[in-house]
Formats: C-alpha cells, sequence, structure tokens
C-alpha cells in the first residue's frame, strides 16, 4: 500500500513545476526587453560596439548581429559595418587603439607593387564615405610579411610598406578626406598578426591597415615652438 504522505509529496512537487517554465519565460522576456532597449538608444548601442574590444567583427569573423548595429551620421566605426560590401571585402577588427580596417594585398595591390588598381579603390572610395564625418584621426599602417624583398622600386619591406600606406592616404585624400587627419606609417613585417610560416599566415600578415583612432590615441602636442 503506498504511503499517503508519499503521495500527496509527489503530487505538491507536480502541481508546482510550472514555475519553473515560468521563471524561465519571465528571464527570456527581460533579456528581450533589455535588447530592444539598447537597440531604441544610439548611445547604448555605441557602448555595446564598444564591448567587443580586440575582436574581428568582419570580414572572416562576423560577430552575430554586427550588421544590424544602429548607426549615425558621425559615427564612423558604426557606418563601416553598415555597407555589406565593407564587411565582404575587408576585416574590421575593434582594438584598444581604435578601429582597424585591413586591407589585404589580395585584391588591393600585385604582388611587390604599391599602385592601387580600380576595383580596390572602389571599396576605398567606400571606407572614405563611412569616415568622411567622422571627426577622428586616421592612421594608414602598411605590413608585409616577413620574406626578404629586394627590387629596382623597393629595396626593402620597409619602403613597400610605406609606400602601400602612402598610396592609399593619397587615394583617402583625393576622396574628399581631409588631410589634417590623415597620417601613414610602414612597419615592413615586423608587426604581424599570423604566423610567417605558413603561406595563408604571410597572406595575412601582407596589408595596410586604416586605423580609426579612438580620441585618447590621437597624437598630442607636447611642445610648441613660439617664435617670442
Amino acid at each position: 500500500m503506498r504511503n499517503p504522505i508519499t503521495r500527496i509529496s509527489l503530487e505538491e512537487e507536480t502541481k508546482d513545476r510550472w514555475l519553473i517554465s515560468y521563471a524561465d519565460l519571465m528571464t527570456l522576456l527581460l533579456a528581450l526587453f533589455i535588447v530592444m532597449y539598447a537597440a531604441n538608444d544610439k548611445k547604448r548601442a555605441a557602448e555595446i560596439a564598444e564591448s567587443f574590444d580586440g575582436q574581428t567583427i568582419s570580414g572572416k569573423g562576423i560577430l552575430p548581429g554586427a550588421k544590424t548595429l544602429e548607426t549615425s551620421e558621425k559615427n564612423a566605426p558604426l557606418n563601416l559595418l553598415k555597407n555589406p560590401i565593407l564587411i565582404e571585402k575587408t576585416t574590421i577588427r575593434k582594438t584598444k587603439r581604435g578601429v582597424v580596417v585591413s586591407l589585404s594585398e589580395a585584391g588591393f595591390f600585385a604582388s611587390g607593387n604599391a599602385v592601387i588598381d580600380k576595383k580596390a579603390g572602389d571599396i576605398i572610395a567606400l571606407v572614405a564615405k563611412s569616415i568622411r564625418n567622422d571627426d577622428s584621426l586616421i592612421r594608414i599602417e602598411g605590413h608585409t610579411d616577413s620574406a626578404p624583398i629586394s627590387t629596382a622600386q623597393y629595396s626593402s619591406n620597409w619602403e613597400l610598406s610605406t609606400a602601400r600606406a602612402s598610396s592609399v592616404l593619397r587615394k583617402l585624400i583625393e576622396l574628399g578626406i581631409k588631410p589634417k587627419r590623415l597620417s601613414a606609417a610602414g612597419y615592413g613585417g615586423f608587426q604581424p598578426i599570423a604566423k610567417n610560416e605558413t603561406p595563408a599566415g604571410r597572406a595575412q600578415n601582407r596589408r595596410v591597415d586604416i586605423v580609426i583612432l579612438k580620441p585618447q590615441n590621437s597624437p598630442k602636442v607636447i611642445h610648441k615652438h613660439s617664435d617670442k
């Protein structure tokens, strides 16, 4: 014969199991409302974007929802994610310095050359359109792999990387970016983002980075000469 106390306990446990599903539903609804609130607040959306420091948000590693972030006319980092062509053709990363748009050698430059072809120019034009109305400073950085180079035009990777950065800088000026916002540098093969031991790694290292600097990373005047 079944113990009546045991039967009552089982019945009470069965009756209260709906509370678990109810609690799960309330949790999901709360999360939904939080996301909806953030999506309606441009400032909050920007803060959400800031939380992705150090991560790739387009190119080979698209973060979920990256294309749906709220954008504004003067927010260059978020505007970059508004264009599906940029997301497909470039790699965009959030770093401590700012947003980095990487243009790989493949598709932008011929091997050992710093001339930008027309198709590559069209992509750079989309970048320029996204950052034109922003006030942030922009640093163009050229990079190569570690394989030595010596040609009639470029005697080392330093010259090649610097020439490519300068080519992109000149293109951005042609496209309406104010020169005072721009600077260029060449790093040769000394700042790789992948291992140079494999062809795929070397291909990733051959790039030009367009860095949209955060305000705190913008150059500051330490001393200004006075004629007095």
